[in-house]
């Protein structure tokens, strides 16, 4: 029986070892500006609630690419930061695929390319007002993006994912009778 034991784990270690190269490396630590978490202690419940907030009523952005893009900061940040396991509040595995698909629709939205770098992102965007001149990370030009920013739609996508985010947040995640 221990002669099993030390086979299984003689072969299970090279298969161990193998499947961690497989893992995507985590990206960079993200960070947003004061004004992005309303100075707000945790900068994470700060940009959950923003988020959740701002993508569940888009109309009370209009006219106002300033509030817009802080909201897709925050987007971004949460996002990179769940995402990265790298949070104390406990969600359950479906917050950051979730987070990936309000992003990706955001992101496209706004003309962002996917593969633009988080920080970068956020960084433009928190700059006062928002660096929309750099085109590598807004595509469709300045004056379009400000237009976008300033008429942001519904984005039922944004919208389900930070309303996810905030009820696990503030309730913790759900729990599910055993049947």
């Amino acid at each position: 029986m221990r002669g099993r034991w030390r086979m299984a784990v003689f072969l299970a270690a090279p298969l161990a070892v193998a499947l961690a190269g497989c893992t995507a490396p985590l990206p960079p630590p993200t960070a947003l500006t004061p004004a992005a978490t309303r100075l707000d202690a945790d900068p994470m419940r700060a940009a959950i609630r923003g988020a959740a907030d701002a993508f569940a009523y888009p109309e009370a952005m209009r006219g106002k690419p300033q509030d817009a893009a802080i909201a897709v900061a925050q987007l971004e940040f949460i996002t990179t930061e769940i995402g990265a396991g790298r949070t104390t509040i406990d969600f359950t595995g479906i917050v950051a695929p979730a987070l990936e698909t309000g992003r990706f629709e955001a992101r496209r939205y706004l003309g962002i390319p996917q593969d633009a770098p988080p920080q970068a992102v956020i960084n433009a965007l928190l700059a006062t007002p928002p660096d929309l001149s750099q085109s590598a990370i807004f595509t469709a030009g300045p004056a379009e993006t400000l237009r976008r920013l300033s008429d942001m739609p519904r984005m039922p996508q944004a919208n389900a994912a930070t309303a996810t985010a905030r009820q696990q947040m503030e309730f913790g995640p759900p729990e599910f009778p055993d049947l």
